[in-house]
């Protein structure tokens, strides 16, 4: 009786955790499926198989998937070079787009490549979303106002804005506005209510009432003739190659924020299975795809409500699925009345909570090198295409990541007054007067030597030697040096020559780790160096050549 009652009660959870998912999912991935280029009514097939694809093959019982606000735009602005949006030739190349993205993905859970999620580090990744909200939030401000669209750069729309700003519609803009700050405040106030689809339940009724006294403003297009279809056969298989690019790019963005949410909203007691996870976003793209639809993502505000909402298994977001599905079958007739305003409203609300504000603020405070990463990447996203900018986004990480593994830390360590204790200046008593040797210079090096650390490693040896004309030993703490490659070994002894000319000898002490120390002894780094014996202390290295 007891593992009956607990079988219901889970059973409950899981369906009010869907139910409210369901009521948050309807009006967003609408909301998205506008900003993808498609019938709004496709935001809703891509919900339920994405859904589908993961419960088969995911592994995260809380993560839930579907049309996805960050690679809707990205991908809608590619593919409008190659199609018109809405178009049946662009809607075939977004399937195209979703069957090469599932496959991606699964080829990454078969080969367990999800480690290329760290190609992104953490300041690009909120330059990137920051980017794709400002390009979400200035693309529906001419649905909001009623003027003219420009498929153009943020600042180009916004300029254009202005110049037909005497045309506001101010009916579209009260509506789009007031569903914005409804569900801005209620989102704010109450997380579980579902602000967006009260709002739009509110819109269809304002135009009604605007209907019957023959004041027409946009609205959605009639669904029918967007059922569900066969797409494989179809698709424009030639233009695979040429959009290939796009679907990496793609793909990349998906597994950066699965991770990032399979990480976040999980079981305390279990461990994050990417792969699986991956997989799951995979299979629902490959069936988006397959029904004429376009990728999808994890969501990681619909997640967030899932595990708020206590479900216990993959089942609470299938039943959200369900839910769609009813509404599919029994209520399309109701989105002919949806003005188009209050869609972009939505996607305002959507663009606004994907810029994170407080994690931008938080890196001016602690890292202004990396704070000004996450800005170039912002500035190069709104400036060029949603694309483009993120592959530069990519290539600045990249280049970043280079750029602190060839430059370690090499520090000068100080001996303390009246003992033989050499170390760090932050470690040791600031009230000593810490001053260098004029004759001697140590140095910790804390990183592998290699051919791409090493001209950091060189220059700060030649550095010092430059600096203090009185310098006759050079000597280097290798405790935390794990390892060195042929290329290191073979500068060392040109570094070597380079030194011995200003009458400095370099000397290696505390080789600790067993692989240095092995590679020490094959490549006969000491006898190169010149040095007669291991060096166990710094003391014992100074006093022996002194």
């Amino acid at each position: 009786m007891q593992n009956r009652v607990h079988n219901m009660m889970t059973w409950r959870q899981d369906i009010f955790a869907g139910l409210s998912v369901a009521a948050i999912a309807l009006p967003a991935q609408m909301a998205t499926a506008h900003l993808a280029g498609f019938p709004v009514i496709y935001g809703l097939y891509v919900f339920v198989v994405s859904s589908l694809g993961f419960f088969i093959f995911g592994s995260n019982r809380y993560l839930s998937c579907g049309a996805d606000s960050t690679i809707a735009p990205i991908f809608a602005v590619s593919l409008a070079s190659y199609a018109t949006l809405f178009s049946v030739q662009y809607m075939a190349l977004a399937s195209l787009l979703a069957l090469l993205v599932g496959a991606i993905l699964l080829g990454v859970y078969v080969f367990k490549l999800g480690w290329v999620a760290n190609l992104l580090s953490y300041p690009v990744t909120l330059g990137f979303l920051a980017g794709v909200s400002i390009h979400i939030i200035v693309s529906q401000l001419p649905s909001i106002l009623g003027l003219p669209h420009s498929s153009a750069s943020p600042f180009q729309t916004l300029y254009h804005l202005a110049q037909h700003i005497t045309q506001l519609n101010l009916i579209t803009t009260f509506i789009g506005g007031g569903v914005f700050a409804f569900i801005f405040w209620f989102s704010r106030q109450y997380k579980r209510f579902p602000a967006a689809l009260i709002a739009l339940a509110i819109s269809i009724t304002i135009e009604m009432a605007l209907n019957a006294k023959n004041i027409h403003i946009p609205t959605l297009s009639n669904p029918a003739g967007f059922e569900l279809h066969w797409a494989f056969i179809g698709l424009p298989w030639h233009q695979a190659l040429t959009i290939f690019p796009l679907a990496l790019l793609i793909a990349m963005i998906c597994i950066v924020q699965t991770s990032a949410v399979s990480s976040t909203i999980k079981d305390r007691n279990t461990t994050p299975n990417f792969n699986r996870d991956f997989a799951g976003i995979g299979l629902g793209s490959v069936l988006s795809g397959l029904i004429g639809g376009f990728p999808g993502n994890a969501s990681p505000p619909r997640s967030m409500l899932i595990q708020q909402g206590g479900a216990h298994s993959k089942w609470a977001a299938l039943f959200s699925a369900a839910v769609i599905c009813v509404v599919l079958l029994y209520a399309q007739s109701a989105f002919r009345l949806i003005p188009k305003a209050t869609l972009s409203g939505i996607l305002v609300y959507v663009g606004l909570s994907i810029f994170k504000w407080n994690e931008i603020k938080r890196i001016y405070h602690q890292n202004r090198q990396e704070f000004y990463l996450c800005l170039t990447t912002i500035l190069m996203i709104v400036t060029f295409r949603i694309d483009i900018g993120v592959m530069f986004g990519v290539f600045l990480s990249l280049l970043h990541s280079i750029f602190i593994i060839t430059r370690p830390n090499c520090e000068e360590l100080f001996r303390e007054p009246h003992c033989d204790h050499w170390g760090h200046r932050s470690r040791l008593n600031p009230e000593h007067n810490l001053s260098a040797e004029e004759d001697v210079a140590v140095l910790h090096f804390s990183a592998p030597l290699y051919f791409t650390t090493f001209s950091y490693f060189e220059e700060r040896i030649l550095n010092l030697a430059n600096t203090r004309p009185l310098l006759r030993l050079v000597i280097i703490d290798a405790s935390s040096i794990s390892d060195m490659d042929l290329t290191a070994v073979d500068k060392i002894e040109v570094l070597n020559q380079k030194l011995a000319h200003r009458n400095v000898t370099l000397l290696f002490v505390n080789i600790e780790h067993p692989r240095f120390r092995r590679l020490v002894k094959t490549t006969d780094l000491l006898t190169i160096l010149g040095q007669k014996t291991e060096y166990t202390s710094i003391e014992a290295a100074i006093t022996a050549c002194r």
